[in-house]
């Protein structure tokens, strides 16, 4: 049976490679819905940008349940946490998500013009909500979160929904959404043969980037310069000592300074998807996108590590990788399980993405009319 400390840390990093993996998956297409009515301006557009996700959309959605089922089973405290104090927050997210299949699935029973700029709107709101309430929670985590747990374990939060929106988790939420744009802007460039999209999609690109760019350096600087952090005296610390400062989240980066590299890729391959896309060099700039995508996710994990849900109420009550995490066993049982698994549905999603990557266009759309959304 392997070390606990090497468990916990094997499954922080589980569950972030889970949540990239949704991330760069099911962010495609939620960048793609919200895109759908900013570059599509007729159902032919649409059309063609909803089937570049067509045949992925349900199964990328399969990244964010296995997140959530990771983390119920290796932090199941820090899942009744978040779903309590979050509870608004995963109902509206619940209810976005739903609308998604509903526009897909319905958009082509029906051949009339107005059913579909509905499901359109269904995929489009679905898409558009996800993202920006992610963006909300991580801001609202990094600031620390106002709950407590009694002696008997029981949980308890000052939920105030209004209180979610503050200019720090909005400015994080705006990064968060300009992060799939680009990523899904980048797609779409290689998947449609279509001058108009196309010229609007290397404008996007080259606006996002620089967007992204701009928000990714304004949040890095707010998290460790004007929000209080939290810092453990002791890497390996499970008692009450936890220090709730200004400039805290620094902590990490300070001790070992080679960490500034991953923010610092994060504003260089920003740059370089710019470059690639002026070069139009289309393969590398959907490269650079997504690799700038797991920098800054990347970013926030060393920023917080090794804290989980910071508590702004009880600072030394934080959840964090050694006091959250199941026992040594389930840990166990559970990484032989992703031992087998991951790399099946690794090399399955890279399978369907390669036989399933042309590129469309009207032609291809109109000839074969009752087989596309």
């Amino acid at each position: 049976m392997l070390n606990y400390e090497f468990l916990c840390i094997i499954w922080s990093i589980i569950i972030g490679i889970l949540l990239i993996g949704f991330l760069i998956t099911d962010g495609l297409d939620m960048g793609v819905g919200i895109l759908l009515f900013i570059i599509g301006k007729n159902d032919m557009d649409r059309r063609m940008m909803i089937n570049t996700i067509a045949p992925h959309w349900d199964g990328n959605q399969v990244w964010l349940i296995t997140a959530a089922g990771a983390i119920f089973a290796a932090w199941p405290i820090v899942y009744a946490t978040m779903f309590s104090y979050f509870y608004v927050a995963m109902i509206l997210l619940l209810l976005a998500l739903f609308l998604r299949p509903v526009g897909f699935e319905y958009r082509s029973k029906i051949k009339n013009r107005k059913w579909k700029k509905i499901c359109d709107f269904c995929i489009s709101i679905g898409s558009f909500f996800p993202p920006v309430i992610i963006g909300i929670a991580l801001g609202n985590l990094l600031q620390g979160i106002p709950f407590y747990i009694d002696k008997y374990y029981n949980i308890y939060s000052q939920r105030d929904f209004y209180k979610l929106f503050n200019l720090f988790s909005i400015i994080i939420s705006i990064t968060i959404v300009l992060m799939i744009i680009n990523q899904a802007s980048s797609y779409l460039q290689i998947r449609i043969k279509d001058y108009n999209l196309n010229h609007k999609l290397n404008i996007i690109i080259k606006l996002s980037s620089i967007l992204l760019l701009l928000f990714f350096i304004l949040s890095f600087i707010s998290t460790l310069f004007f929000i209080k952090g939290y810092k453990l005296n002791n890497f390996y610390i499970r008692n009450n000592n936890i220090i709730y400062e200004s400039k805290a989240w620094m902590s990490n980066f300070n001790n070992h300074i080679y960490l500034y590299i991953i923010p610092l890729f994060s504003v260089i391959l920003s740059l370089l998807t710019i470059l690639f896309s002026i070069l139009k060099k289309f393969i590398m700039v959907l490269i650079s996108s997504i690799l700038t995508t797991i920098s800054i996710v990347l970013t926030v994990g060393v920023t917080m590590f090794p804290f989980i849900i910071p508590s702004s109420i009880k600072p030394y009550q934080s959840l964090t990788i050694w006091n959250a995490t199941s026992s040594q066993l389930t840990l166990n049982i559970m990484l032989y399980i992703v031992i087998i698994f991951m790399p099946i549905v690794l090399i399955y999603t890279f399978w369907c993405y390669k036989k399933m990557f042309f590129r469309l266009n009207k032609k291809k759309i109109k000839k074969k009319s009752d087989f596309y959304y």
